[in-house]
């Protein structure tokens, strides 16, 4: 009878490697922040600073939240 490998890795203790989608997924969210760091300046600026940082926190923040609560299984 065959004997099949262990789940988590591949044929002669070979470790699975994942699809690099958290890799991706910070990169994004890395452009994401250089893209809304500036409009939360600009709102601050006009408004005022108490108002950028009351819409910074979460447009950056949740988005963030998100990815983690993803990432963990």
């Amino acid at each position: 009878m065959r004997r099949l490998p262990p789940c988590g890795g591949g044929y002669r203790g070979e470790e699975a490697l994942g699809s690099g989608a958290g890799v991706v997924g910070l990169v994004v969210f890395f452009f994401y922040v250089l893209l809304m760091g500036p409009f939360c300046v600009l709102i601050g600026s006009r408004t005022s600073s108490g108002m950028g940082w009351l819409m910074s926190v979460p447009l950056i923040f949740l988005p963030l939240a998100w990815l983690v609560g993803l990432a963990i299984p």
